[in-house]
C-alpha cells in the first residue's frame, strides 16, 4: 500500500470514529463542546493561510443573505410549513422576485441553514428551524441592524479619529447610524427593535450559567447577611431587565430572608408581562443617587461592558454611596478576560461592545482601576473557566 493509500485510509478511518464520537457525545455537553473546540482547533491547523484570509473575505456575505430571507418571511414560511416549497412557491407567498430568493438561497444551503430537496425547490433544516426561536431570530435582527452596520464602518470612523481608542460617545454606532443617540436610546425609539433586544436578552440568559448555581452563594452572600430585619433587602438586580435573574434566584433560594428588588428604567419596568410577585420592582437610572441604602449584594450582570471607564465609575460610585461598610458587596457578574490567549467569543463580544456601545469586556486589570477609582475594592474574582463570564466580588474600601 502506498503512502497516500494509507494517508486516506487513516482519514477514512478517523471519520468513522468522529461520527461515532459526535452521536456519544451528543449526550454529555461537557464532552460534545471539548469534542467541538477539539476539531475547530484541527480544522484551523489544517486551513491554509490563503484559505483563512478568503474565509474572512467571505464572511459578510451569507449573513446579509440570511437577513433578506428574514426579512422576505422566507425563514418562517418555510420552517411553518414543515414541507418543501420551491422558490416560485415562497416569491408567491412572501412577495419576493423568484430569482432573489434562488440567489440568496445558495450561500445558505452550502452552510445548512437550508437544503435543497430538488432544483430550486427547498426546506427547513435544524439550524433554521432553531432560528425562528424569537430569542434568535430577535437577536439576529437586532444585532445586524445595530452591530453590523457600526462593524462595517468601525475602520473608517477610527480612521478618522486617528485611531484614538473608542472611550465616549460619539462613537462607531452613533457615527454609522447619523444619530447623537446611543444605542439605548436608539432601542427606546424603536419598539419593535426593543421587542427584539427584550427577546435576545432573555434568551441569552437562559442559555447561560447563573452566578448562584455556580459560585458559592452561602460564602459570597448569604452567610452574614441580616436575618432578623423584615425590611432588609438581601440582593439588588441594577440594570436587571424583566427579572429573569432576580427571579431564578428566587426560585433557587425561596426562604432566605431579605427582600429582593429588581431595578431598571421606567420602560423596562413598565413593560414587564410576568414577575414573581416576591421581587420588588423599582424604576431607576443608575447613573442617579441609589435609592435601597445598605442592602446585602448589590449586582449587575453585563452592565459595564455597555459603556466606556468613565460611566461605570459613575455607577459604582452612586452603588459604594449607598454601600454599608463591612456589610454590603458589589457582585459584577460579566467576562474577565485573561491577559494572554483570549478565547474568540469574549475576544468578539469586545469588539462588539466597541462598535454598538463604545464600551469593552475588561480584563482583571481593568476591573481593578475602576473599582478603586469608585472607593472600591475587589474581595475576589470568582471564574469558572476562561470560555464563561466570572464573578467579582467587591466591598467598600
Amino acid at each position: 500500500m502506498s503512502s497516500t493509500e494509507d494517508l486516506h485510509r487513516k482519514i477514512d478511518t478517523l471519520a468513522r470514529e468522529l461520527q461515532s464520537l459526535c452521536a456519544e457525545s451528543a449526550q454529555d455537553d461537557a464532552a460534545r463542546k471539548n469534542l467541538l473546540g477539539l476539531t475547530m482547533k484541527v480544522t484551523a491547523e489544517l486551513e491554509a493561510p490563503i484559505e483563512t484570509v478568503w474565509r474572512m473575505i467571505m464572511s459578510p456575505h451569507a449573513p446579509a443573505a440570511l437577513m433578506v430571507m428574514i426579512r422576505m418571511g422566507v425563514v418562517t414560511n418555510l420552517v411553518q410549513s414543515g414541507e418543501p416549497k420551491t422558490a416560485k412557491e415562497l416569491s408567491m407567498s412572501c412577495g419576493g422576485d423568484e430569482l432573489l430568493i434562488v440567489r440568496m438561497m445558495r450561500p445558505l444551503v452550502a452552510l445548512g441553514v437550508f437544503r435543497e430537496t430538488d432544483v430550486q425547490t427547498y426546506t427547513s433544516t435544524p439550524i433554521s428551524e432553531v432560528l425562528t426561536a424569537p430569542p434568535l431570530i430577535g437577536g439576529y435582527q437586532l444585532m445586524f441592524e445595530a452591530a453590523t452596520r457600526s462593524l462595517a464602518n468601525m475602520p473608517k470612523y477610527l480612521e478618522s479619529t486617528g485611531f484614538k481608542h473608542v472611550n465616549s460617545a460619539p462613537g462607531p454606532f452613533q457615527d454609522s447610524h447619523n444619530t447623537p443617540d446611543g444605542m439605548f436610546q436608539w432601542l427606546i425609539n424603536d419598539p419593535p427593535m426593543m421587542s427584539n433586544f427584550n427577546a435576545f436578552m432573555a434568551g441569552s440568559l437562559e442559555t447561560r450559567q447563573d452566578w448562584f448555581s455556580t459560585f458559592p452563594v452561602d460564602e459570597i452572600l448569604l452567610n452574614g447577611a441580616s436575618k432578623g430585619d423584615p425590611e432588609s433587602v438581601l440582593l439588588i438586580d441594577i440594570g436587571g431587565g424583566e427579572g429573569h435573574d432576580i427571579e431564578a434566584f428566587h426560585k433557587s433560594f425561596a426562604n432566605v430572608p431579605g427582600k429582593l428588588v429588581l431595578q431598571d428604567l421606567p420602560p423596562i419596568i413598565d413593560n414587564i408581562k410576568s414577575l414573581d410577585p416576591a421581587v420588588l420592582r423599582q424604576s431607576y437610572d443608575f447613573f442617579t443617587e441609589q435609592p435601597v441604602k445598605g442592602a446585602r449584594g448589590y449586582y449587575l450582570r453585563n452592565i459595564f461592558h455597555d459603556w466606556p471607564d468613565k460611566e461605570c465609575v459613575v455607577i459604582m460610585k452612586n452603588i459604594a454611596a449607598a454601600m454599608k461598610p463591612n456589610y454590603s458587596k458589589l457582585l459584577i457578574f460579566e467576562w474577565i478576560l485573561p491577559a494572554k490567549d483570549t478565547p474568540l467569543y469574549p475576544a468578539l463580544l469586545d469588539v462588539n461592545m466597541m462598535a454598538v456601545l463604545n464600551g469593552m469586556e475588561r480584563t482583571e486589570t481593568q476591573w481593578t482601576q475602576l473599582l478603586t477609582q469608585a472607593g472600591l475594592e475587589i474581595v475576589k474574582f470568582w471564574k469558572a473557566g476562561t470560555d464563561s463570564e466570572g464573578l467579582i466580588e467587591a466591598v467598600l474600601k
